[in-house]
């Protein structure tokens, strides 16, 4: 790690722009710090920020939006059958829900068909086409689908069907399909200012504008509680999907999940009682662990129709049985994760030096549900990005799934060697796709090549080693210990909601020393009761390696990364910082050090720079040198005429000083570094 990076972002800010923000919108400056490090300068984007004032786009903004429209409407206006055409994930399943929910409000005539993960695959096909068809279609809407299937919607066509595609993945080379209207958020009338929304969120962007088109009447539905459930839907497809959390999609999950948490649709009640959530604390946390794993246990088990009908569900008896089911497909769910996780984790270690592929290809006699699953998992463990075949049945074409890690394109990665691909889909953090059995290790071949095509390109556009932007800080900025308070977490929430391009705000903690540690649960998490001067904390660092947990030691001085979080306990708002990273600091200058020089300088007056730097007294010339260079800058003391003297100044932290930042980080001793030696081993 390049020594001369600082140890947090919020140090290498224009001060000019916190000055700035700090008097626009009278937040504390460590706040406007925090806004200037995210690239939050202009003052209007910060205030929308920050107080959660995110405007929403015109849906009319989206080409073709109005023809989409007036289909719809005409469809419902004389009662022709609209026929839904899904997908089986979360982003899928609340597409249509938003979509089928809209049209059940309007008293249209409507049917909901998602494919079925193994026997139809992803997407639009001419066969779900002839089976929309026999539903009675006249007019056939895709969301979170369709952007490719030019045979299928041709195929639609052909048989006198109408068809609106809503899609948010990414468009092939080829032309889009030929028919009534294509709305896609990146086909936008002011392409600068397009969002990148789920496919959820292109769902419901559709139905704000067949309400702002075509309103309804009080007695087809036109009521807040529907509203707040579509809004409810779109948050719930916009995490699942991982979709940045900037701009629209901010607003749309923070007032989504504040309308789910006030939602009384019996289905979503039974969801979040089946996952132990209360439904009035939901956080992103509970949809992201609890709550879309089960909706999509449905379609990566069974069949997500369940899913979709305990979303649709207006009775009670009814929702209760498909929540039973859910909750049945969840557990087999996460036994078969288990099993094939420690099955391609083996398989990656061997195609891997050192244990650590460059980039994972695996397959193996795995439900095609959980492969996805699986992937995010090698991604997890590897830092790689991980494609994972089913090979179930003998089938000639294995269907598999990739991750990636975040800033790392895997579309893009597999455009380059796609020629080896039956098909694929997707976008930058997940696709799909299909390969002949026969291409595996050609194509495994191809992808690594392509990986590392991709990171040559990647490494040639940024700064070389030793330039101060070479290395990423580790966290956003210091935090003191007497400010892990309230005050400051009520600040922390106030940028969330936290998810991709919006990561969660972390501090560095130290020097600081740990009086106690205790462990907890079943001895894999840490309590560290931690000290900075006369002020006490407590930390927590949940599932610590025990390699870890053996080294720390009391009475000594380390640094940690923390998050911190709310806590309620027994209706008690209590503070977590929940450690992130740790290091041990090896011969740092303690504040006592600091002290003493400056209590030496101001009864002297004045140290001429020989004597400044002289080792009198036992005191390192090096050490001496840093301390009184770090006053200079922090203005406590100026060097002028061969000598040292001090200036009056306004109180500041150590910690503001870029050369005790590098200090500090000459000084750190990674808590890992043996655990990395182990599991290597391991592996």
């Amino acid at each position: 790690m390049s020594n001369d990076v600082p140890l947090w972002r919020a140090a290498d800010v224009s001060a000019q722009d916190v000055d700035q923000l700090v008097a626009a919108l009278d937040v504390p400056e460590r706040v406007a710090r925090w806004l200037v490090a995210r690239n939050i300068r202009n003052v209007e984007e910060a205030r929308r920020f920050l107080f959660w004032r995110e405007q929403l786009s015109d849906p009319f903004a989206f080409h073709e939006m109005r023809q989409a429209v007036d289909r719809i409407h005409r469809a419902i206006r004389e009662k022709e059958t609209i026929v839904i055409v899904g997908d089986y994930d979360v982003d899928g399943v609340t597409a249509s829900a938003i979509l089928a929910s809209e049209l059940d409000a309007r008293e249209a005539i409507w049917h909901c068909v998602i494919p079925e993960r193994v026997n139809d695959g992803y997407g639009l096909s001419v066969d779900l086409v002839h089976r929309a068809n026999d539903l009675g279609a006249e007019l056939l809407i895709t969301v979170d689908n369709g952007i490719r299937a030019d045979d299928a919607v041709a195929a639609a066509i052909e048989l006198g069907i109408d068809v609106v595609v809503t899609d948010h993945h990414e468009p092939g080379d080829s032309t889009l399909p030929t028919c009534t209207a294509v709305v896609h958020y990146t086909r936008h009338e002011h392409p600068e200012d397009a969002i990148v929304l789920s496919g959820a969120g292109v769902a419901w962007k559709l139905t704000q504008a067949m309400e702002f088109a075509h309103p309804r009447t009080p007695a087809t539905g036109s009521n807040q509680l529907h509203e707040d459930w579509l809004l409810g839907l779109t948050a719930l497809g916009a995490v699942s999907d991982m979709m940045p959390m900037r701009g629209e999609n901010r607003r749309i999950v923070r007032e989504g999940l504040a309308a789910l948490r006030r939602c009384q649709q019996p289905g979503w009640l039974l969801l979040c009682e089946r996952a132990k959530v209360g439904e009035r604390e939901l956080s992103v946390t509970d949809v992201s662990w609890k709550i879309a794993p089960r909706l999509n246990a449905a379609g990566r088990m069974a069949h997500a129709e369940t899913a979709f009908q305990l979303l649709m569900a207006k009775q009670r008896r009814e929702a209760v049985v498909l929540a039973d089911e859910i909750e049945r497909l969840n557990v087999n769910r996460r036994k078969a994760t288990e099993e094939a996780a420690t099955e391609a984790i083996a398989q990656a270690a061997i195609h891997g030096a050192d244990g650590r592929p460059k980039g994972i290809v695996v397959s193996g006699p795995w439900p095609l549900g959980v492969v996805g699953i699986v992937a995010a998992k090698l991604v997890e463990k590897f830092g790689c990005p991980a494609i994972v075949f089913s090979d179930l049945d003998s089938q000639p074409i294995l269907r598999g799934s990739g991750r990636a890690p975040g800033g790392i394109s895997l579309h893009g990665i597999v455009e380059r060697c796609s020629q080896w691909l039956h098909h694929f889909g997707g976008h930058d953090a997940a696709i799909g796709c299909g390969i002949e059995r026969s291409h595996l290790d050609a194509f495994r071949a191809a992808f690594q090549t392509a990986i590392e095509t991709a990171a040559a390109m990647q490494l040639a556009e940024q700064p070389k080693a030793g330039d101060s932007a070479a290395t990423e800080p580790l966290a956003d900025d210091y935090l003191p210990l007497e400010l892990a308070t309230l005050e400051t977490l009520d600040w922390v929430a106030r940028f969330g909601p936290y998810g991709p391009d919006n990561e969660p705000l972390r501090f560095f903690l130290g020097p600081i020393s740990i009086s106690q540690v205790t462990p907890m649960g079943n001895g894999s998490h840490l309590r560290l009761r931690v000290a900075e001067g006369a002020v006490e904390r407590d930390l927590v660092w949940f599932h610590v390696p025990e390699s870890i947990a053996v080294r720390i030691e009391r009475g000594r001085d380390y640094a940690f990364v923390v998050e911190m979080s709310e806590n309620l306990w027994q209706g008690k708002r209590q503070l977590q910082l929940r450690v992130i990273d740790g290091w041990k600091l090896s011969g740092s200058l303690s504040r006592n050090d600091f002290a003493d020089v400056y209590r030496s300088l101001h009864q002297s007056g004045r140290l001429q720079v020989p004597q400044a730097h002289s080792t009198a007294d036992g005191d390192d010339p090096t050490k001496l040198g840093l301390i009184l260079d770090t006053f200079v800058e922090l203005g406590f003391a100026a060097c002028a005429e061969g000598a040292y003297h001090v200036v009056k100044s306004r109180k500041r932290d150590l910690r503001d000083a870029h050369r005790y930042q590098l200090h500090l980080r000459t000084s750190m001793v990674s808590l890992r570094d043996d655990t990395a030696k182990d599991e290597s081993n391991i592996d």
